[in-house]
């Protein structure tokens, strides 16, 4: 993850109290926008309007919407590692566990992820840092699971990543007309994951 103090992202950071609030009232409107419409919705306008500050509070701080955005998404990834923090605490190391806590992360921030993911198609930045993030949540995945072989247990938390980013990217309801609640799914990768490791090696 990088910090605001990375060249390629920079934020002027507020010194006043009062200037502080505000880029906060920002950074919360610049996610709602971005969960609701992705990085489409989140413009200089809109974002003023929803935190009640004038464009100059805005490029006081950033130098324009791209910048705006970076500061937003580091900001919202440090909630979604509180949230890797907090479910994998709970993990025993089962796979049903590691599945759980995984799908758990992307259930929880889905609409924010769902943005970012399309996004990244398009930017090279968001690309590259999504990446660095997407890897150390693989890493985690595959250190929680009981696989000793350390390549097959990459190769399965990268399944099982897929699967959850599938999911986010395209609703529950994309194999089946029905939909798939959080439980079921997760029950259904456990046990295509538990088949996996049991079958013969080839």
């Amino acid at each position: 993850m990088t910090s605001q103090t990375d060249p390629t992202t920079p934020v002027r950071e507020p010194l006043q109290a009062r200037s502080r609030a505000s880029w906060e009232r920002v950074l919360t409107a610049g996610r709602a926008l971005l969960e609701e419409g992705g990085y489409e919705a989140l413009t200089i306008n809109e974002v003023c309007r929803r935190a009640h500050v004038a464009p100059p509070s805005i490029y006081a701080r950033v130098d324009g919407r791209v910048e705006l955005f970076r500061a937003v998404y580091e900001r919202t990834m440090h909630e979604v590692v509180a949230t890797e923090d907090e479910l994998f605490a709970g993990a025993s190391g089962s796979v049903a566990d590691a599945i759980a806590a995984t799908a758990g992360v992307f259930e929880r921030h889905s609409a924010l992820l769902r943005a970012i993911i399309h996004r990244a198609v398009d930017d090279p930045w968001l690309l590259q840092h999504g990446a660095v993030m997407s890897r150390r949540l693989q890493e985690r995945v595959s250190a929680t699971l009981p696989i000793e072989d350390a390549e097959l247990a990459s190769s399965i938390a990268r399944l099982v990543y897929t699967e959850c980013a599938f999911r986010t990217m395209y609703g529950p309801a994309f194999w089946s007309e029905t939909g798939e609640t959080l439980e079921e799914f997760a029950t259904r990768i456990t046990i295509l994951v538990q088949r996996i490791l049991a079958a013969p090696s080839p």
